[in-house]
C-alpha cells in the first residue's frame, strides 16, 4: 500500500449519505414549488419580499441538480433496489440537462437575446417583469450551476487531475455561495448582484451552498469530505476546528457591523476590532487544540510505555519455568511504571482452597508486609458493587459498605487498593495486588498499565502452572513406568525360569516315559514271537492292541515335544513359495494314502516372507487333516486358496469330508482333543493345536467353519508375513 493510498480515505463517508439524500429531496421540492408558483403567476417569496425570488430556470436547475445528486447517492448502493438503479441510469442525463439549462442562460446573456428556455417555462408575462432579462437567473447563478453540472458528469475514472480540478471548482462554487450569504447578512449588495442584472436570491445562495456541500460529500471521486470524516488524528482536528473557523468570523463580523450601524464606531475601528478579535479567538482555538493534542500525546505515550513494558515482560519471562520467578519479574516491571507502597502476587490452588504468596515487594513503604487473604474474601470483593472486573478503591476510609477483605486492608493501614484478578480459561488463578497509604494513590493510566501487566502475567502463570502439572504427571508416570518395568522384568524372569523348568520337565518326562515304553515294545516283540507259535488268534489280537497303544503313547510324546519346541524356535524370514511347499506335502500324502485318490486345487498367490520349516509344518497339519477326514467321501476334494485381507496374507483350507458340529468348535484347537474316535480316524489330536501355535507365532488368527457331513473350512491369517514376489497357482486333479 502506497503513502497516497493511506492518506486518501477511499470513497465517500457512509455516515453522510442520509444528509445528501435529504438535500436532494429538498432541492427537488423547493424547485418544484417555485416553478408551480411561476406557472400560477404567484412567485413564491420564501423569506421576505426584499430577498428576491427564485427564477423559473433557477427552479428547474434545482430540480435537475437534486436528481443528479440523488443519482450520485444511489451509486454508493448500486444493488439497493429498482429506484437506485433508475437514479443511476438517469444521473448523467440530469447533469447534462442542468448544464444545458444553465449554459443556455449564459448564452442568452452573451447574445442579449432570449435564447434560453424562459418563454417555454413561463409563456405569459410575469407580474414582476424586468426590462432587460425577464425571469432569468443571475449570471452568477448560471455560471455556478454550469460548473456544478460539469463536475457531476461521468468523466473517465483514470483522469485523476481532472477530478482534482472538478473538486476545486465545486469548492469555489461553495465559497461563492457562502459569500453571497454573507452579502445578505452584512447588507453588502455587491456580494450577490451584478449591475444591470437580476440579483441572486438568498434562497438560491443557500440552495447552492447546501447542494455543493452534498456533492462534495457523496461524489465517489472527491476526497475532501472523506478526509474530514476520517477516524484518524487529522480528521479529528479538522472536525474540531472547521466549525469554529467558519462560524466565529461570521458572528464577530455581524456583531461589529451592528455596532457600527448604531454609531458606536466607524468602519476603520470596526476593521481593527475585527482583526484583533479574530486574532484572539483563533489564538484561543490554537491553544485549546494544542492542549487536546498534548493530552492525546500523553495518552499515546503512556500507552506506548505500557506496550513496551508488556513486551519487555514477555521477553523476560519467556525462558522462565518457575511461577515464583515469573511473579517476581512481573512485579519488578510493575513497580517501575506504577509507584506504590506495596505489591504482591497470590496464586490459588485449583484442587483445594489453599493459596500461596509467590512474590511481594515494596516501593516507598519498607514496613509493608504482604498478607494473603482467602479465596472467598477476594470473590466477595469482586462481587461488591462498583468492582466487577477489578477491585479499585481510591479511599477505603470513606467506604460505607465493607467486606471481609476491605476490613482486613483497613486494619493493615491501606488507603488505596487495586486488586486485579489473574484469570485462566475456566477459573481464577490468583490476584495481583497494589496498595498505597495515600488516598487516590493510583491514576486511571496506572490502573490500565497494571491491567496490561496482569493480563500478561495471567497467561504466563497459566502456562507455567500447566507446565508444572505436566512435569509432575510426567514424573509420576515415569515412576509408575519404572515400577511396572521392574515388575515386568521380575515376571519375565519368573516366566523364563518357569519355561526352563517346563522344558526340563518335558524332556525329563519324555525320557522317563520313553524308557518303559521301549522296554514294553521289546517285551511285546518277544511275546509276539512266542504267540505266533500258537494256533489261537485271540492272543495275537491282544498283542496287536498293546503294540498300537505303545505306538500311540510314542506319538503323544512326540506331539508334546513338538509343541514345546514351537515356542523355542527363532523365526526366520525367507521368501517361501507356499504353492511349491503344498505340492510337496500333497505328494507325501499321496504316498501315505496310496488307495485314497483326492482332487485338489492350490492357489497361494505370491511368495511370502516366513520361516520355511514352520510353513511346511502348518500345511502338513492342515492338509493332512483335510486328507484324512475325506477318506470316507466318494469324490474327495481339497482346496488351498489365498484370500484378500488388509491385515496381511490370509488363506483357507477347504475339504468335503465328514465335517463336525460347530458347538464343539471352542475345543477344536486344544491339544489332544478329538471330534472322532481313533477307530473312525486315527490320530492323537495334536495337529490342529500345532497349526494354531504356528499361526499365533505370526500374530494371526485361525478359525473353522463346518457342519456334519458338509466338509470343513479352516481359515488362518499371517499378518507378520509380507508378500514378496508373484507366484503361479498350481492346479492338479
Amino acid at each position: 500500500m502506497t503513502a497516497a493510498a493511506v492518506m486518501t480515505p477511499p470513497g465517500p463517508p457512509p455516515v453522510l449519505m442520509p444528509f445528501a439524500r435529504v438535500i436532494a429531496l429538498l432541492c427537488i421540492a423547493v424547485g418544484a414549488s417555485a416553478l408551480i408558483g411561476w406557472w400560477l403567476s404567484k412567485p413564491i417569496q420564501f423569506l421576505s419580499p426584499g430577498l428576491g425570488t427564485i427564477k423559473p430556470n433557477t427552479a428547474l436547475c434545482f430540480i435537475l441538480g437534486g436528481i443528479a445528486l440523488a443519482g450520485l447517492v444511489a451509486q454508493s448502493h448500486p444493488q439497493g433496489g429498482m429506484l437506485n438503479r433508475w437514479l443511476i441510469r438517469i444521473q448523467p442525463a440530469a447533469a447534462a440537462s442542468l448544464f444545458l439549462v444553465a449554459g443556455s442562460t449564459l448564452l442568452s446573456y452573451a447574445l442579449r437575446a432570449p435564447v434560453g428556455i424562459d418563454l417555454l417555462l413561463i409563456p405569459h408575462d410575469p407580474p414582476n417583469r424586468m426590462l432587460v432579462f425577464p425571469w432569468r437567473m443571475s449570471p452568477i447563478s448560471a455560471l455556478s450551476f454550469s460548473l456544478l453540472a460539469i463536475a457531476m458528469l461521468p468523466w473517465a475514472t483514470r483522469l485523476t487531475r481532472l477530478w482534482l480540478a472538478m473538486e476545486l471548482i465545486v469548492l469555489l462554487i461553495m465559497v461563492s455561495a457562502f459569500m453571497m450569504m454573507l452579502g445578505y447578512i452584512y447588507e453588502a449588495t455587491s456580494l450577490y448582484s451584478l449591475p444591470g442584472f437580476s440579483v441572486v436570491a438568498l434562497h438560491t445562495a443557500v440552495g447552492l451552498l447546501v447542494l455543493t456541500q452534498a456533492v462534495l460529500t457523496v461524489h465517489p471521486r472527491f476526497v475532501l469530505a472523506a478526509q474530514v470524516m476520517a477516524p484518524d488524528r487529522a480528521g479529528a482536528e479538522m472536525r474540531r476546528l472547521l466549525p469554529a473557523a467558519l462560524l466565529i468570523p461570521i458572528i464577530v463580523g455581524w456583531l461589529l457591523l451592528q455596532g457600527q450601524q448604531r454609531g458606536m464606531y466607524d468602519s476603520e475601528m470596526r476593521l481593527a476590532m475585527f482583526t484583533v478579535l479574530n486574532m484572539l479567538v483563533f489564538s484561543t482555538l490554537v491553544w485549546w487544540n494544542a492542549q487536546v493534542v498534548r493530552r492525546s500525546d500523553f495518552a499515546l505515550l503512556a500507552h506506548l510505555r505500557r506496550v513496551e513494558a508488556v513486551a519487555e515482560l514477555d521477553r523476560a519471562i519467556l525462558g522462565m519455568r518457575s511461577t515464583r520467578e515469573i511473579a517476581g519479574k512481573a512485579l519488578d516491571h510493575l513497580r517501575r511504571i506504577v509507584p506504590c507502597a506495596g505489591a504482591s502476587v497470590i496464586v490459588f490452588d485449583r484442587n483445594a482452597s489453599a493459596h500461596r504468596l509467590l512474590a511481594n515487594g515494596t516501593c516507598d513503604a519498607p514496613s509493608f508486609v504482604a498478607r494473603v487473604h482467602s479465596i472467598a474474601s477476594y470473590e466477595e470483593a469482586l462481587r461488591h458493587p462498583g468492582c466487577g472486573q477489578a477491585i479499585v478503591l481510591h479511599d477505603l476510609r470513606s467506604m460505607s459498605s465493607r467486606t471481609e477483605l476491605f476490613d482486613e486492608l483497613c486494619q493493615a493501614g491501606v488507603v488505596s487498593y487495586v486488586g486485579l484478578p489473574l484469570r485462566g480459561e475456566q477459573h481464577l488463578l490468583g490476584m495481583l495486588e497494589l496498595i498505597d497509604t495515600r488516598p487516590h494513590g493510583f491514576s486511571h493510566e496506572q490502573v490500565q498499565a497494571a491491567h496490561s501487566i496482569a493480563d500478561q502475567l495471567a497467561i504466563a502463570l497459566q502456562q507455567a502452572l500447566l507446565r508444572e502439572d505436566i512435569e509432575r504427571h510426567t514424573a509420576s508416570l515415569e515412576r509408575r513406568v519404572a515400577e511396572r518395568t521392574r515388575e515386568l522384568q521380575a515376571m519375565n524372569q519368573q516366566l523364563t525360569f518357569a519355561n526352563r523348568d517346563l522344558e526340563e520337565f518335558t524332556a525329563s518326562a519324555a525320557h522317563d516315559l520313553r524308557a518303559p515304553l521301549n522296554s514294553m515294545a521289546g517285551h511285546c516283540s518277544i511275546l509276539r514271537d512266542l504267540i505266533e507259535l500258537q494256533a489261537d488268534a485271540e492272543p495275537r489280537q491282544r498283542m496287536q492292541r498293546i503294540e498300537a497303544s505303545v505306538q500311540r503313547m510314542n506319538d503323544v510324546i512326540d506331539g508334546m515335544l513338538g509343541l514345546a519346541q514351537l515356542t523355542k524356535i527363532e523365526l526366520a524370514c525367507k521368501p517361501v513359495d507356499l504353492n511349491a511347499v503344498a505340492a510337496e506335502v500333497i505328494q507325501e500324502l499321496q504316498q501315505q494314502y496310496p488307495d485314497h485318490r483326492v482332487g485338489f486345487h492350490i492357489d497361494c498367490g505370491p511368495r511370502i516372507c516366513a520361516d520355511p520349516r514352520l510353513m511346511r509344518s502348518l500345511l502338513v497339519n492342515l492338509l493332512g487333516n483335510a486328507w484324512k477326514y475325506t477318506t470316507h467321501t466318494d469324490q474327495p476334494s481339497v482346496t488351498l486358496a489365498r484370500q484378500e485381507d488388509e491385515g496381511g496374507p490370509a488363506f483357507v483350507v477347504r475339504d468335503n469330508g465328514v465335517g463336525f458340529d460347530m458347538s464343539f468348535s471352542q475345543h477344536l484347537f486344544e491339544p489332544f482333543r478329538r471330534m472322532h474316535t481313533p477307530s473312525e480316524f486315527p490320530g492323537v489330536g495334536i495337529g490342529l493345536a500345532t497349526a494354531a501355535r504356528i499361526v499365533q507365532r505370526y500374530g494371526g488368527t485361525i478359525w473353522a467353519d463346518s457342519a456334519p457331513g458338509a466338509g470343513a473350512s479352516f481359515y488362518f491369517t499371517l499378518p507378520q508375513a509380507a508378500a514378496t514376489t508373484n507366484g503361479e497357482p498350481a492346479t492338479i486333479d
